[in-house]
C-alpha cells in the first residue's frame, strides 16, 4: 500500500511539473510555439513520461486550462462586493498576467490567443477555453446577482449581466495592457472602473425607483 502512494505521489508530481513547464513555455512562445519535446526538456522529464501523462499538446492545455480554472474559482470564492472583485481581477490578476509571478492569472492572457485565433475552431483546448470562459461568467453573474436582493427579479438580473460583461470588458483589456507592458497603476484603474460601474448601478436603481 505505501508502495502504490509513493508512485501516485511520484506520478502526480511529475504531472504537476508538466503543467507548470508548459505554462513557462506558453508565456513565451504561445500555443503554437510550445512543442512536447520542449515541454519534456523544460520539466526535466524524459519525453515518453510527457507522452504517458497527456496524449498531446491539446490534452495538455486542456488539463492546464482546467488546473487555472480551479485556482481561479478558489482565489474568488470568498471575494465580497463589486469593488473588491474589480481590485482583484484588475489591480491583482491583470498586473501579474504577463509575469511568472502568478502563473494562473498569466494563463488567462495567454487563453485570449484562443479567443482570437478563429483558426484554431476545432482545437480542443479553444474549445475548452471558450466553456470555461462562459462557466466563468455564470459564475460571476450569479454572484453579482445575489447583491441585489431587494430589487425586482428583471432589474436585478439585468444589472448582473451588464456588470458581469463591462466587468470581463475591462478585466481583459487591462491583462492586453499587462502583457504591452503598458505604464499602468492598475489599482488606481480598479477603483475608477468600480467607480464608473457603481454610478451605472446608481442610475439603474434609481430609474427602477422612478417607475
Amino acid at each position: 500500500m505505501a508502495t502504490r502512494r509513493k508512485t501516485h505521489q511520484a506520478s502526480e508530481e511529475s504531472k504537476r511539473a508538466i503543467l507548470e513547464a508548459v505554462l513557462s513555455l506558453a508565456l513565451e512562445a504561445g500555443y503554437e510555439g510550445t512543442t512536447m519535446a520542449e515541454v519534456a526538456r523544460v520539466s526535466g522529464l524524459p519525453i515518453g513520461s510527457v507522452y504517458w501523462h497527456f496524449q498531446n499538446k491539446e490534452q495538455l492545455f486542456v488539463e492546464l486550462l482546467d488546473y487555472c480554472f480551479e485556482v481561479w474559482k478558489q482565489s474568488n470564492a470568498s471575494i465580497g462586493g463589486m469593488r473588491d472583485r474589480l481590485r482583484q481581477s484588475i489591480s491583482e490578476s491583470a498586473a501579474a498576467s504577463a509575469s511568472l509571478a502568478e502563473p494562473a492569472a498569466a494563463f488567462w492572457s495567454i487563453g485570449l490567443v484562443f479567443a482570437f485565433e478563429r483558426r484554431l475552431e476545432d482545437n480542443l483546448a479553444r474549445q475548452r477555453y471558450l466553456a470555461i470562459r462562459e462557466e466563468m461568467f455564470e459564475l460571476v453573474v450569479a454572484r453579482v446577482r445575489a447583491s441585489y436582493p431587494d430589487a425586482p427579479e428583471a432589474v436585478a438580473d439585468g444589472l448582473a449581466v451588464d456588470l458581469a460583461v463591462m466587468g470581463r470588458a475591462l478585466t481583459d483589456g487591462f491583462r492586453v495592457a499587462a502583457a504591452a507592458g503598458d505604464d499602468i497603476d492598475f489599482l488606481r484603474y480598479a477603483e475608477l472602473s468600480a467607480d464608473a460601474l457603481e454610478s451605472l448601478v446608481a442610475a439603474r436603481l434609481k430609474e427602477y425607483t422612478r417607475a
